[in-house]
């Protein structure tokens, strides 16, 4: 029997976001947004609210599905639920390597926080390199641009690299 377990997760797409919880396995939720054999994620308890109305519930549901690709970014309060653990001496291949402050945006909202990476510290070289199709930032902030004190954080965002429009880097401050 495989191992599998439920996380929970806010899923932001353009104009939305949804709180529920996912089932992944022992790659943690990194490991089913790379999953070839499906494009859609599977959500338990899908609890709906636009994203200039954060506190207003417009629906909800036991289960939903959501294209991968149409996912903007994922928030998760704890890295432990998104980062799977590899076998180098129990740390993640994705908490490797300097950090660095960066900012970044996707449809509707921007992004603040910190990435890992282990080679040439550019930003193409940050979203070419890292592994799969979702950048991980962690100790990140969401604010909603045209609502900028609507915001979400968590410990990891999960943001999906083809929905990326503006990458910067920092070098231990802002400009």
């Amino acid at each position: 029997m495989a191992y599998s377990r439920l996380i929970n997760m806010d899923i932001f797409t353009d104009a939305y976001r949804v709180t529920g919880r996912a089932e992944v396995g022992a790659g943690g939720i990194h490991a089913e947004l790379g999953n070839p054999n499906t494009d859609f994620l599977e959500l338990h308890e899908a609890y709906i609210s636009r994203i200039h109305q954060p506190g207003e519930i417009i629906s909800s549901y036991k289960q939903g599905s959501f294209r991968k690709e149409n996912i903007n970014f994922i928030v998760l309060q704890d890295r432990r639920d998104g980062i799977p653990v590899g076998s180098s001496h129990g740390r993640s291949v994705f908490t490797r390597g300097r950090s660095a402050g960066i900012f970044l945006t996707v449809p509707s909202f921007e992004i603040h926080g910190e990435v890992m990476h282990e080679g040439k510290m550019t930003p193409g070289a940050i979203l070419v390199q890292s592994i799969g199709r979702f950048q991980p930032i962690f100790a990140a902030k969401a604010l909603a641009s045209l609502y900028p004190d609507i915001s979400y954080s968590g410990d990891l965002i999960l943001v999906h690299k083809d929905r990326i429009g503006i990458f910067c880097l920092s070098s231990g401050g802002e400009l």
